[in-house]
């Protein structure tokens, strides 16, 4: 059944996410040619909603309005998506000025998802303003970059969208245009609910099990990997809640950009060690040049990133980059070693490092604008945490079996010690104890007590006439009788050879006599093989003093009365 554990859990959780990625996937797309794009025969309610692609006009280092935008000629396009790199000669910092027309079916209200336009954007539709993402500027100082995607929805009562956007950018070192979804406008509107969903079921996801793990840890202190994935868990968190749909943002409009490219960036750099100190936990053998190398990677880049500017640092990406990818090839090569060993849990931790991997290549490339998707870490993190919980939870179910094992093992001990080898009653010192107890009960809470002690009559004629082998089966079914007819209240022990003991709490006279005698009966009437006979002799004392060895002689003096009127009867 084990075998088939890791399969059912990735399958529930690729199912789990997808919708994250699969309105990106499903969407067609329509390519826009030299700022025009006809739209008017497309049905988006039974198509659904669109990529718009191609080509935009472009009005380079000019911010123009709609009513300027009309006056001007175009003679430059801009394809979209695309690196700005590629079609401005290089050039990654500017400020324009961007026009698409896009005729559309009347009578509909349509949305539009904006992914990010730069660093800062203006967005106009048919002279509307509709949305203001920072502060577009003509330069570093007079830009206010805030990442954050936007949703715009209008209608088009002329059959037409007019969409002007001036936007600029002096932070992004690899800035990306990515290409805009148009559809109707509920359908955009659950883009942002199911994207903004999942980042916050992502997020309340962790926080349940950064709790479980915080618990465990103050349970289990010298176990540190309770704590390390607790840190893991509130770095995803922070990813979740900076990027995609940037929720921190939408709660904080004014947030500086600087804040959130170097909460992104800082997160990913202390990741790194925090995973391999967590790996360490699980696997004590992992290489210490491992653990150093991701230090000293986390250190020097969290410094870097802490010191200076974003351009600085984003310009550093790929020594980072470089960096990582040689620490990841050692834990791929560790892992990959440790699961040919068959080594227990290791095969999931190397299924969880490789979607970790995926997950990360899949970031740098978006952002580096390779590839035009959505942010996938905290997706690819949160499959993670789920099976490294698993690996967590098998950790500690082991441990709590085998403290489990250790307890019933000290108990088996334990009472081994307090019973006697033969009978398996209690020892003469464990009632002592049993004795001290309900005296104390009784000296400071007026609790009652009896005591029964019992006798067999004639044992020496049985071990002189039968042998000690069958004066030790004679031992073993008395006792045997005794368990089986008192009560789970009350302590029954051997006290001498062939002497034995009853205690009973919150027991008076009238009750003990009655289960002696039932004890007495079935001990009398008991069908011994070889024909012999067996009964014994007892004396019951309910408790009136204030001293063990009184109320035991009380108790011996009255067994003592049974022996001397013809045994075979209890005195009490």
């Amino acid at each position: 059944m084990k075998k088939f554990v890791l399969p059912i859990i990735l399958i529930i959780l690729l199912v789990g996410v997808y919708p994250a990625f699969s309105e990106m996937n499903t969407c067609e797309s329509a390519n826009a040619v030299k700022g025009t794009l006809n739209l008017k025969n497309y049905n988006f309610e039974r198509n659904g909603s669109l990529n718009i692609q191609g080509q935009w006009e472009i009005y380079i280092n000019k911010l123009l309005n709609p009513e300027q935008v009309k006056l001007q000629k175009a003679n430059r396009y801009l394809n979209i998506p695309s690196k700005l790199t590629n079609q401005l000669n290089g050039k990654n910092t500017g400020y324009m000025t961007m026009h698409l027309k896009i005729f559309l079916p009347k009578g509909i209200v349509y949305g539009i998802r904006l992914e990010s336009t730069l660093s800062a954007s203006k967005i106009w539709v048919n002279g509307i303003l509709q949305a203001q993402v920072g502060q577009v500027g003509k330069s570093y100082e007079e830009e206010k970059s805030i990442y954050l995607p936007s949703y715009l929805y209008f209608t088009a009562p002329n059959g037409v969208a007019d969409i002007v956007i001036q936007t600029s950018n002096y932070r992004i070192i690899y800035p990306v245009l990515k290409s805009m979804k148009l559809g109707l406008k509920d359908k955009i509107m659950n883009m942002f609910i199911i994207s903004a969903s999942i980042d916050l079921i992502i997020v309340g996801g962790l926080f349940i099990i950064e709790l479980i793990s915080l618990c465990l840890y103050s349970k289990f202190k010298d176990n540190k990997s309770f704590l390390y994935f607790s840190v893991l868990c509130v770095f995803t968190q922070l990813r979740c809640l900076f990027l995609n749909e940037r929720i921190i943002e939408h709660l904080f409009p004014n947030m500086p950009f600087e804040l959130l490219s170097k909460t992104a960036a800082i997160t990913y750099y202390l990741y790194i060690p925090i995973y391999v100190l967590f790996l360490k936990e699980l696997f004590p053998d992992l290489p210490k040049k491992i653990l150093k190398a991701a230090l000293y990677f986390s250190i020097i880049f969290t410094i870097i990133c802490t010191i200076t500017n974003n351009t600085f640092y984003d310009r550093l990406g790929f020594l980072g980059e470089a960096a990582l990818f040689i620490i990841l090839l050692s834990l791929l090569i560790f892992l990959i070693k440790k699961v040919k060993c068959k080594e227990e849990n290791s095969l999931i931790s190397l299924t969880a490092f490789i979607v970790l991997v995926l997950a990360s290549l899949n970031d740098i490339l978006v952002s580096n604008g390779m590839i035009f998707g959505r942010y996938g870490f905290q997706v690819g993190m949160f499959i993670f945490v789920f099976l490294e919980t698993y690996i967590i939870i098998r950790k500690y179910s082991n441990e709590i079996i085998n403290i489990e094992k250790l307890k019933i093992e000290k108990q088996i001990i334990y009472e081994r010690s307090i019973r006697d080898d033969l009978t398996g009653l209690y020892k003469r010192n464990y009632i002592d104890k049993v004795l001290d107890r309900a005296m104390v009960g009784y000296m400071e809470k007026d609790e009652k007590f009896s005591v029964i002690m019992f006798d067999i009559d004639y044992f020496k004629k049985i071990n002189d006439n039968y042998g000690h082998l069958i004066g030790d089966d004679v031992l073993v079914v008395v006792s045997n009788i005794i368990k089986k007819n008192i009560r789970k209240t009350d302590y029954a022990g051997r006290y001498g050879g062939e002497e034995f003991i009853i205690i009973m709490p919150n027991t008076d006279e009238q009750v003990a006599k009655e289960i002696a005698e039932k004890i007495r009966i079935n001990i009398d009437t008991y069908t011994w093989e070889n024909g012999m006979k067996v009964t014994i002799s007892g004396g019951i004392y309910e408790n009136k003093v204030s001293m063990n060895s009184e109320c035991i002689k009380n108790a011996d003096n009255l067994l003592y009365e049974a022996k001397e009127n013809g045994r075979n009867r209890i005195v009490g």
